[in-house]
């Protein structure tokens, strides 16, 4: 019931249908559901999905709670919490970004607009942040990977500046970006204690760069390569950095940007409760997300949705597929306040791009929709390419313990598989060599998969203790960082560094770089930079699992492997290949007897006419 075509099922057909039954037993938290075909997921085909606790799960915050009272209105909060998907846009059907990408080569990191649960607006940035960059324009500042371990000593960061972002314009420290010059002495600020560095070209300023809100063209490189990237195209994109040969920018649709005004999603509270809670996920498709509500801190208090020792934080990045519960309370004003969501730019996806939702405070159940933003540069804990200020603490997702005590087993594994990750053509990443490509018949099917004995698919022993050690292997064409997501389990984060993972397993590691002790325990982590991640988790699950980039333009293009854990068991609770639901064998035998007068008389033959009438008229 995991919904991976090629992997545990056939794809559902046109107009057909497949129903997914599943058990949440002991489960529970915050998920999503999306489509695993293609890059259909872009196209709305997914969704949140919310398990509530039993009421005698201990939280995480009952020790915050002042009183009884204040512990019943947390928990209330909790009942009532607001879940928002964060997605990114691209105005276009996935289908034609999917054929524009493998034709060209050209990596689709440009969209049009954020959104939160469907709602959101363009909202064009001003010509002097275009002329900035990524960094905006802070010199040796440019925001990458927001969870690369490394830190890089004696890099100075005495040019970051704030801005607050309203639907039409943003500032710095109450000044207009449109009329700053950005060579002036600015306060300083921090993008993350984790950043990696590179410095911007000093002639930005000197570019002459279309204006934001015109629909003018961006003036793209023509040659495959690495793209100058100090200025921004008219959506916050840079410059695309590889083509095919025979392509470069005048084969791509031209970038251009116009504001909207449209609706912007809001959700409720009521300050008289003192506490609202909301859970969040990256849904997008090559946004990495930083989440910031103004003037509030929030407490987070789940992830992947499972309760963690609370953390509080006022810039939350998220990485694609992840997901966070937090809660808040409510001890400013009453008013509307914006929850600001931008992307954060790493590896070869460099957008700025930010879009807001509205917590409205309600008082006595009056509605504040009509009521101005709380649109105040003090209260802004991050920048519009998603940094945050430097007084605003940061998730540290190294520490996200679980709350209820879940240890990874001691000692050795039972198996330790070692993942290469490469990107080796412009539209190619794999895995150890071998690009993931989808097999037509489902694996969990067993042998008569193509994909059963491909290069892609490992065999895990059943009741075991794996340990998955990955790393961006130093000749990859870009040695970005990826989240990496595992289906059917949870695992736990042991570390993550610098270049290959130095060891040969785990136990030789030291403890200052591996955590046996209270490590992450969650389904998807950042594999950094140029770097290593290590992951460990129990084949307590029968089932074939697709490990994957949540980059969906590197998912499709090969970078995942499937892990079939104990094939015994699992061909035992599966059943025949003859009788999977859209089966596109048995719907075209079907189809053949239907039309036939002959009347099967072996056994064999009967029973498969009784299975295909069955899947004709039920």
């Amino acid at each position: 019931m995991d919904g991976v075509p090629g992997v545990t099922q056939f794809p559902i057909p046109p107009q057909g249908n497949f129903t997914y039954r599943f058990s949440t037993g002991s489960e529970y938290g915050f998920y999503w559901y999306h489509s695993h075909f293609r890059a259909y997921y872009n196209d709305a085909v997914r969704g949140p999905l919310l398990i509530h606790p039993s009421p005698s799960r201990r939280r995480p915050f009952e020790s915050l709670a002042r009183d009884s009272t204040e512990l019943d209105a947390m928990r209330q909060a909790e009942r009532a919490a607001t879940p928002l998907l964060l997605t990114d846009w691209y105005h276009r059907l996935s289908d034609d970004i999917y054929d524009e990408y493998f034709t060209t080569g050209a990596f689709p990191q440009c969209v049009d607009s954020l959104l939160a649960n469907g709602y959101g607006r363009i909202q064009c940035l001003p010509e002097s942040i275009l002329h900035a960059g990524p960094g905006l324009g802070l010199e040796s500042i440019i925001a990458n990977d927001p969870h690369d371990p490394l830190s890089m000593p004696g890099m100075s960061m005495d040019t970051m500046s704030s801005s607050s972002m309203s639907s039409s314009s943003m500032s710095i420290d109450s000044m207009s970006m449109d009329s700053m010059s950005m060579d002036m002495s600015m306060s300083m600020h921090k993008r993350s204690d984790h950043a990696t560095m590179m410095a911007a070209d000093s002639t930005t300023s000197g570019m002459n760069m279309p204006s934001a809100t015109s629909t003018s063209t961006s003036p793209m490189a023509s040659m495959s390569g690495m793209a100058d990237m100090s200025n921004l195209g008219p959506k916050g994109c840079s410059m695309q950095m590889m083509f095919k040969p025979g392509f470069n920018a005048s084969s791509l649709p031209p970038e251009t940007c116009s504001n909207t005004t449209s609706e912007l999603f809001m959700f409720n509270a009521d300050a008289s409760q003192g506490w609202v809670a909301f859970h969040l996920v990256n849904a997008a498709a090559v946004s990495r997300l930083s989440v910031s509500l103004d003037g509030h801190s929030m407490l987070v208090y789940a992830a992947d949705g499972l309760y963690v020792e609370p953390q509080e934080v006022k810039v939350l990045h998220i990485s694609i597929g992840q997901r966070y519960s937090v809660m808040v309370r409510l001890d400013q004003t009453p008013g509307n306040y914006y929850l600001r969501f931008a992307s954060y730019p790493y590896g070869d996806m460099q957008q700025v791009i930010e879009d807001q939702a509205i917590l409205s405070y309600q008082t006595n159940g009056t509605s504040m929709t009509n009521m101005d933003i709380m649109d105040d540069s003090t209260l802004t804990w991050m920048l519009v390419n998603g940094s945050a200020k430097l007084t605003a603490p940061e998730l540290d997702d190294q520490m996200l313990a679980p709350f209820d005590g879940n240890a990874p087993p001691s000692g050795p594994s039972d198996t330790t598989e070692l993942f290469a990750i490469n990107q080796t053509d412009i539209v190619t990443w794999v895995v150890n060599g071998q690009p993931f490509s989808e097999p037509q018949s489902p694996i969990i099917y067993g042998n008569v998969s193509d994909g059963w004995n491909a290069a892609t698919t490992l065999h895990m022993p059943g009741n075991s203790t794996i340990d998955l050690i990955m790393y961006v292997a130093n000749d990859s064409m870009d040695t970005m960082g990826h989240p990496m997501h595992l289906h059917g389990h949870k695992f736990w984060f042991l570390g993550s560094g610098e270049g290959v993972f130095p060891y040969q397993s785990v136990t030789d590691a030291p403890s200052s770089m591996i955590n046996l002790r209270n490590p992450p325990y969650r389904d998807t982590i950042d594999l950094p930079p140029s770097g290593w991640a290590v992951i460990r988790y129990v084949t307590d699950n029968p089932g074939t699992w697709l490990f994957h980039c949540h980059v969906q333009w590197h998912q499709v293009s090969g970078m995942g492997v499937v892990l079939v854990e104990d094939e015994e068991r699992m061909r035992s609770m599966v059943g025949s290949i003859e009788d999977a639901a859209n089966n596109p064998n048995t719907a075209a035998l079907a189809t053949s007897l239907a039309r036939s007068t002959v009347i099967p008389t072996s056994s064999y033959s009967a029973a498969l006419c009784a299975a295909v009438l069955s899947l004709l008229f039920h």
